[in-house]
């Protein structure tokens, strides 16, 4: 594996979330996917929510994560035009005042973590795929879950490398079908977890629910992507509703996309 990389220039898609912040794309060109509400596993209070908002041609995402009280609190960009799977993505987090980036190109994968206000590169390294497992990349594996999906049901279990940007290396994951551990009349559910057998003994799996007409993600319990304001890793129940989210969402949500964040960006273009 190599970790050798070291950025010397803004990366490209540190030059789109500074684009998204000063500017952000219009309401005509995104349309409101599905908003998840988190809570916490255990005492059920709703922690923070993610807005999904889509380009026309579905080769853009944007996630806008707002804590309980509406404060903006990350800001996640993905492109698809790398593979439906393996979406290149940068993430604010405006808590650890961080850039999280991840991209898969001419067949490396790239990670790196900056500091949002110095400019300080923290980690930084590349690692090209085996041959053995496919890559999925951040919610690419939503499309990985639809596209194995008959697989799955029937009881098979898949293996794929997905990279994690603060470990700076592709670690290998693997997801089957299990019982759902809440109650639903609808729901598949699937347990997603490290392959290796001993790194299981120390990491707790997520469970993954999803519509079985529709194949869609209806639940994510487990570590989420979003720490708290003191940096803790955050263990949630999420609920996706896909219903009812109107397309004005993502310009409303985008304007205080821009209020909360003008100082980061100010900081940010000062590179």
């Amino acid at each position: 594996m190599n970790t050798t990389l070291v950025k010397t220039t803004v990366p490209f898609g540190l030059m789109l979330t500074l684009l998204i912040l000063v500017r952000p794309l219009g309401a005509d060109a995104n349309i409101g996917e599905t908003v998840g509400l988190a809570y916490d596993l255990k005492s059920d209070k709703l922690l923070y929510s993610e807005t999904h908002c889509v380009s026309e041609d579905q080769l853009a995402r944007e996630v806008i994560y707002q804590n309980a009280e509406g404060k903006l609190i990350a800001h996640k960009v993905l492109d698809y035009s790398s593979g439906s799977t393996t979406p290149s993505f940068v993430q604010h987090n405006f808590y650890s005042r961080e850039l999280v980036e991840v991209a898969l190109e001419q067949g490396v994968v790239s990670m790196a973590v900056v500091d949002a206000d110095s400019r300080e590169t923290h980690k930084s390294g590349s690692a090209k795929p085996s041959t053995k497992l496919p890559v999925v990349i951040d919610a690419g594996f939503d499309v990985f879950v639809r596209q194995n999906w008959d697989s799955l049901v029937a009881g098979d279990s898949h293996e794929f490398q997905f990279p994690l940007a603060d470990r700076e290396q592709l670690i290998d994951l693997r997801i089957k079908p299990l019982r759902c551990s809440y109650l639903t009349q609808t729901d598949q559910c699937f347990r997603l977890d490290v392959a290796n057998w001993l790194l299981r003994m120390l990491v707790k799996p997520i469970e993954l629910g999803y519509d079985t007409e529709r194949r869609r993600l209806t639940r994510f319990r487990g570590l989420s992507n979003i720490g708290d304001e003191n940096g803790n890793g955050l263990v949630v129940d999420i609920k996706y509703d896909y219903q009812d989210i109107p397309r004005a969402a993502c310009q409303i949500i985008e304007q205080t996309l821009i209020d909360n964040a003008d100082s980061a960006a100010t900081a940010l273009l000062e590179r």
